[in-house]
Formats: C-alpha cells, structure tokens, sequence
C-alpha cells in the first residue's frame, strides 16, 4: 500500500462531495467517501478503465449476480391455480369452492374471496373457461371452470 496516492484520493472524494452544500453533511460524506476509497484494492482504483456500473457496484456493497442464473419461480394464487391447470384438474368443470378446497389439500389455505379475482384473469387470458351452470342439489346457479 506504499504506492497508494492519497492526494488523488482526496480530490476523489472532494469532487464527490462538491455539490452539498450543507457543511456538516459535506464533512460526513467526504469521512466515508474517502472511507471507502481507502479500502479498496488499489488494482480495482483505476476509475479509468472501469465502467460506472461496476464502480457503483463496489461502493453499494452489492455482491455480483453475473453468471449466476436467475431461477424466479412464481408464487402465489394465480400460479398455484395454473398448477392445477397444468395436472389437468380442470379436465371436467370446477366449482370456485372445489378448486378452494383442491388448493386447501395443498396446503394453500386461500379465502373464497381471494379466488374469484385470478380465477377471472385466467379465463381473461384463455387458460380457463368460464360459464354459470345449475347446483346439481338444484339451487343458485354457480360459474364453473374448465379448460379453454
């Protein structure tokens, strides 16, 4: 570290600091700025040939997700209804209370009411289809669900 040339580190963190006009708060971000600079491997200093991403990257602490692979797997009502989806569960017509009841042996305990929205979308988006059909006791008709 015999080699490091505060002085071209203090204008880095002079410059940084330039635009605050609030002494105290100049004062604060010059202390970490400099900080920071200070900790930083001299080889990774050179503000030259890296790119303001990853120079914005060192300082936020961040750590890189280069080369490692996003795997987003999706949560939530309305992909736990196209699980059901794609088992073929709605192979013959669903009631909104059978599908509740089908998420609940599942172990996703969702509300009736939380239902009917993503329900809805999904026939929206042609996954689903939608149509009122008689109670087979004979009572209030109900929509069922199918495959499109």
């Amino acid at each position: 570290m015999a080699d490091t040339n505060y002085e071209d580190l203090v204008k880095q963190a002079e410059q940084a600091v330039g635009p605050v006009k609030d002494p105290e708060l100049k004062r604060i971000a010059f202390e970490k700025i400099l900080d920071a600079l200070l900790e930083i491997p001299e080889a990774q200093r050179d503000t030259k040939t890296k790119s303001k991403k990853s120079r914005a990257r060192r300082f936020s602490g961040r750590k890189s997700t280069e080369g490692q692979k996003a795997t987003k797997k999706r949560a939530g009502t309305a992909a736990y209804i196209e699980e059901l989806i794609d088992e073929q569960f709605f192979a013959k017509p669903k009631t909104i209370a059978a599908v509740k009841a089908e998420l609940g042996n599942r172990g996703h305990h969702i509300p009736l009411t939380s239902l009917s929205g993503p329900l809805q979308s999904l026939c929206q988006r042609k996954r689903l289809r939608r149509e009122k059909s008689q109670s087979t006791d004979g009572g209030k008709k109900a929509f069922s669900y199918s495959n499109w």
